[in-house]
């Protein structure tokens, strides 16, 4: 049965004939023209090898390898694979394996020269996620310095396609016009202070005038879909509209099913996961909050904090096509037209505003004497990356700027340093299990009620109090602040350190208790509260923070 066709088909051959006379191209194809399932096929059967397609988020990375392999008429995890965190679905007989950014980056440490690898494509890298930014500069100087045969592809609907090409060497963009359906934008700014979850109700009733089919909104975070939720249900009975969640915390199999069409229309409440590389089967209507978390590093404490804030317009126009996937669409942004004159055309990449202890250690790992010298797409802050040298140096991972063996060790740990010095020194301990529930609370999103969580004063230390409710949790204890769904993504990333921990370090054969865990987790006296305590923890060594 032929695929239906798509915007993109017709830019093939072009792309084909680049990637022919050159090593590199990028290619500008609007939202809905097929980009994601269409390019990496076509570039397998051009027959350069292996393929590689990397995605910015997990659930973005499975649909996308789902529906490539369903057009191809295979099973999933044989010719067309994933490899996400925690899951992967591909084996031997994999040639196009689809993967999270710090997937491909890790992987380089273990095959700096990508052996059988004949393509590595970066889709929607307008996002400028650190790892896709990083995973590009080090596929490159693979490229530049010994495999002139691998070729690169970057695509995106909004990229800043001229410095991109600038990076690979002036290479050729290639344009794909034309969205599958068209989609009309209308404005409902806010009316004075209006709480958001009014103003998404007025947007989906908005929306509901123009459009039968399912909706997507678009929300900042979990507090405010939640809230969104309960604000929607009664329009939701009225129309026969089910409502369903959309965050990266949600489990796999739920993320899934929201992708697919129901017996009845949807309303979709999302965060930005459903922004890029996703269709949503249905949807027709979009409602767009204008309002995004992003990370930003804060050098008060030395580590990110997220922080609420508009979206760029380039966002706003990914957002927007969500609505044109599968037929005409609306979308309603809850902005005036002139608010939009004012935002910023493109995200500004994370490499310009996180912390960058974790690539300059992993910059390192990889052989780069000089981590500052590193040709980035666009270079970080100065005193970022100075500032993420001296937390290295201090938590003994490098020394006189030369990487230790104990550096080595936690760079095999795919966590912040902090925390993979802490989870080697318990190790070290004998309480690998305990100091991987510790790191996985301090680095997935707390389970615990923030406004009735734990006083941080009614134990030895908040971290030790959360491990221990934790562990109870999983006795069968409830603890009435704990949130399930936030203690079941805990304790499965708790799971995969403990593993990694083993794989990477070897057995332990040291026994420690409450006392060699609370020397791992022990917080500073100034620590007001566990939102404080998560931006100052300290390492294994008590070390005080880089502010």
């Amino acid at each position: 049965m032929p695929l239906p066709s798509l915007p993109v088909d017709d830019t093939l051959p072009e792309l084909l004939r680049v990637l022919a006379e050159g090593p590199a191209a990028v290619l500008h194809a609007p939202t809905g023209a097929g980009k994601t399932t269409r390019v990496p096929p076509a570039l397998l059967d051009a027959g350069y090898g292996d393929v590689l397609v990397l995605e910015p988020r997990r659930l973005a990375a499975r649909a996308a390898a789902r529906r490539i392999a369903f057009e191809r008429g295979g099973r999933l995890g044989d010719e067309v694979g994933y490899h996400v965190r925690f899951d992967r679905q591909a084996g031997r007989s994999t040639r196009l394996c689809i993967m999270t950014e710090g997937i491909l980056v890790r992987r380089l440490q273990d095959d700096p020269f990508l052996e059988g690898i004949g393509c590595i494509v970066f889709d929607e890298f307008h996002e400028r996620g650190l790892d896709a930014d990083l995973a590009l500069a080090m596929a490159r100087r693979v490229q530049e310095s010994a495999r002139d045969d691998l070729r690169i592809v970057v695509m995106s609907a909004t990229l800043d396609t001229e410095r991109v090409a600038g990076f690979l060497g002036d290479c050729p963009v290639v344009t794909s016009t034309g969205r599958l359906h068209p989609v009309e934008v209308r404005h409902l700014p806010a009316r004075g202070r209006e709480k958001l979850d009014v103003h998404i109700t007025r947007g989906v009733e908005e929306v509901l005038e123009h459009t039968q089919g399912d909706v997507l909104a678009f929300l900042p975070g979990v507090g405010e879909i939640r809230r969104a939720h309960a604000a929607l249900e009664g329009i939701a009975r009225r129309s026969g509209r089910d409502i369903l969640e959309l965050y990266g915390d949600l489990p796999p199999e739920r993320q899934d099913a929201v992708l697919r069409r129901g017996a009845r229309p949807k309303l979709v409440l999302a965060t930005n996961v459903a922004e890029t590389s996703v269709t949503i089967e249905g949807v027709t209507g979009v409602v767009d909050s204008g309002l995004v978390r992003r990370m930003r590093y804060d050098t008060s404490v030395g580590l990110d904090r997220l922080e609420l804030g508009n979206g760029s317009r380039a966002s706003a126009d990914q957002r927007t096509g969500r609505a044109g996937r599968t037929e005409p669409g609306v979308a309603v942004r809850l902005w005036s037209p002139m608010d939009e004159r004012a935002l910023a055309a493109h995200e500004e990449p994370e490499v310009r505003r996180v912390d960058l202890a974790g690539p300059a250690l992993q910059l390192l790992c990889w052989g780069e004497a000089d981590v500052s010298a590193f040709p980035w797409v666009e270079a970080p802050r100065a005193e970022s990356l100075e500032q993420a040298l001296e937390l290295l140096a201090r938590l003994g991972a490098t020394q006189k700027g030369a990487l230790t063996e104990l550096g080595r060790r936690m760079g095999r740990l795919p966590i912040h340093p902090r925390l993979a010095r802490m989870l080697i020194e318990g190790h070290e301990r004998g309480v690998t299990g305990r100091a991987a529930l510790a790191a996985a609370l301090l680095s997935e999103r707390d389970p615990f009620a923030r406004r009735r969580g734990p006083a941080p004063d009614a134990a030895e230390s908040d971290v030790l109090e959360r491990v221990r409710a934790l562990e109870d949790h999983e006795r069968g204890r409830s603890h009435p602040d704990l949130n399930r769904n936030g203690a079941r993504f805990v304790a499965r990333a708790a799971d995969q350190f403990a593993r990694l921990a083993e794989n990477v370090l070897g057995k332990s054969n040291a026994r420690g208790g409450d006392e060699a865990l609370l020397l791992l987790a022990q917080m500073g006296r100034r620590a007001q509260d566990w939102a404080s305590m998560r931006a100052s923890h300290v390492s294994a060594t008590s070390l005080p923070s880089t502010g």
